[in-house]
Formats: C-alpha cells, sequence, structure tokens
C-alpha cells in the first residue's frame, strides 16, 4: 500500500509540474512522460462515473476507460472496497473508491481544480449542489429499480411504480418545486459568475459535475420529467453549448 500511494503522489507532482492551460479544452495527453496507468471501471452508461471522464478528457490525462455490463459486475463486486462502482486503480494499485474523490484526483491532475484555497472552495460548493440535485432525482429512479429499499414489495408491478415516480417527479418539477427551486439556484451561480463557466473562466471540476445532470435531464430517460425543462434556464443553456464546444468535449460524444 505504501509503494502504491508514493507512485500516485509521485504521479500528481509529475502531472502539476506539466500541466497547462486548457482553456481550448484540447490539453495535449501526457502519457509519453509518464509510466503511471488509470484505469476507470464503470457500468457502458453515463452515471456517476462521467464526471471523471470528463475531468480526465477535458485535461488531456490518458486513462483507460474500463465499461462492463452487469453480468461482470456479479463477479467482481465482492473485490470493490463498498460493493459499488465505479472504482479507479492507479499502476494496478487497491481500487479507488468513491466519484467525488475520484473527481478531485482528476481535478488536481489535469489542473481542473484550483490550487487557491478560495477558489477550490467554491468549486466544492458546486459539486456539493449537483450531488444534492443528484440526490433529489436519485430517489425517483431508485424507487423504480429497488423499491424494497423504500418499503415497497421487491415484485412492486411496473404500473404501480411508474405511478410512483409520477408522483414524486410531478410535484419536483411545478414551478415552487425542488428540482426547479435547486435549478434557479444553478442559474444565479453561473449568472454570477459570467463567463459560461461555474467558478472563473475556464472549465473546472464543478463543470464536469453538472454537464452529466444536464444531459440526464435532456435524456428523455426518466418519464415525468420534461426533456425541456433546462430551457427556462438561459445561462444553463449557454453553459451546456459552452461545454459541448470543448474540442474534448465534443470529440467525446462523437
Amino acid at each position: 500500500m505504501q509503494v502504491c500511494m508514493k507512485r500516485v503522489l509521485r504521479y500528481v507532482g509529475l502531472v502539476l509540474c506539466l500541466a497547462v492551460p486548457v482553456l481550448s479544452g484540447t490539453a495535449p495527453t501526457l502519457s509519453s512522460t509518464m509510466t503511471s496507468k488509470i484505469q476507470l471501471t464503470y457500468f457502458n452508461i453515463e452515471g456517476v462515473a462521467e464526471k471523471v471522464r470528463l475531468a480526465f478528457k477535458i485535461g488531456g490525462i490518458e486513462f483507460e476507460d474500463k465499461r462492463i455490463n452487469f453480468t461482470e459486475w456479479t463477479a467482481i463486486k465482492p473485490t470493490t472496497p463498498f460493493g459499488q462502482l465505479p472504482i479507479m486503480h492507479v499502476d494496478g494499485c487497491d481500487p479507488i473508491a468513491q466519484s467525488g474523490a475520484m473527481l478531485r484526483m482528476a481535478g488536481k491532475l489535469s489542473k481542473l481544480y484550483p490550487d487557491d484555497a478560495m477558489q477550490a472552495v467554491k468549486v466544492d460548493e458546486i459539486v456539493g449542489l449537483q450531488e444534492d440535485l443528484s440526490a433529489k432525482i436519485g430517489v425517483t429512479i431508485y424507487v423504480g429499480m429497488r423499491p424494497e429499499t423504500y418499503g415497497y414489495p421487491t415484485d412492486m408491478p411496473q404500473e404501480e411504480k411508474s405511478a410512483l415516480q409520477k408522483k414524486l417527479r410531478d410535484p419536483m418539477c411545478a414551478a415552487d418545486g425542488d428540482l426547479c427551486k435547486m435549478l434557479k439556484m444553478v442559474e444565479d451561480k453561473l449568472a454570477k459568475t459570467g463567463t459560461g463557466y461555474f467558478v472563473g473562466d475556464k472549465p473546472t471540476i464543478a463543470d464536469c459535475a453538472f454537464l452529466p445532470v444536464c444531459r440526464q435531464l435532456r435524456s428523455g430517460r426518466m418519464d415525468f420529467i420534461p426533456t425541456d425543462i433546462l430551457d427556462k434556464y438561459p445561462k444553463i443553456v449557454e453553459f451546456e453549448a459552452k461545454m459541448m464546444a470543448l474540442p474534448a468535449v465534443k470529440s467525446h460524444y462523437t
């Protein structure tokens, strides 16, 4: 474990010394100057790993984007620290868990996480807001996937699960509902910055954290949440366009 930690610290230090600005979103990859290997393992969906993928992509950090199916997960699950994905390996060391920890590590490697303490806490503030927003949405997703977790029968009929999701999502999406209130907070943060990004005038991990939420809300995969719910927030729409126009992000999604 001590040897692995030394490798991680050496890798972080070397990347920070070599990091370059990422205003264009096309920072060169650093693999040619390093021997360390990063492997990020998750399902073949965006989910909670997507923010980490984006941080690596925008920062030009080469990594293995390992995507597994749910059959493979059954065998892998006992080997993970907390019985969850994603996990990340650096140089084949013990797996790193928790997507928030990975996001910050990716941010430090790619210079998408500020060195200045006040700027860093502003980034963390937005990441925390994103986590709160995703948690609100998450309950309405998981009640349909694992109803027994919320006190409903495991074999709950699909039509009853859909009715329950509608009951939860309709109030959230109302003008005075929790989701719209939180989106207004996000809108106000972007308006205050005035750059199209959440903190400063270039991408940070805060932006990497929030873009997947926008994509999720527009995906049409969540019944009873309008796919145009973001359209009434012009600063969020501007943010989406600015992030999607970054060459590294554009390439990731094409």
